[in-house]
């Protein structure tokens, strides 16, 4: 009889300590399920940002483009400019560049 005692004493430690594994079990599945909807959230955020930092980078560059388009034009028209004014010079610094370059590129080969 008192083995029967024990026996069913024993049984319900074994279920109470099943119940409690259950318990912690479900604990953790929804741990994990809040994990996983916390990552979800984070991902996106992240995609967001990364997204609105592409449109902003990409908004700049078009400005720092025509900016320098702008300048560009701007070099192009006062070297126009001072060509036309000292054709001479300019003649002989274009031959003075074209000579340099020449010996620095046959000195490369060499």
């Amino acid at each position: 009889m008192a083995q029967a005692f024990e026996t069913v004493a024993r049984s319900k430690r074994n279920g109470a300590a099943r119940d409690a594994v259950r318990a912690r079990a479900n604990d953790v599945m929804e741990d994990f399920s809040e994990l996983r909807k916390d990552v979800g959230r984070l991902a996106d955020a992240a995609s967001k940002a990364a997204r609105d930092e592409v449109k902003h980078t990409g908004a700049r560059l078009q400005k720092m483009r025509g900016s320098l388009k702008a300048r560009a034009s701007e070099s192009a028209a006062y070297v126009g400019d001072k060509v036309r004014e000292h054709p001479g010079a300019s003649v002989g610094i274009a031959v003075g560049a074209g000579l340099l370059l020449g010996l620095v590129l046959s000195a490369r080969r060499h």
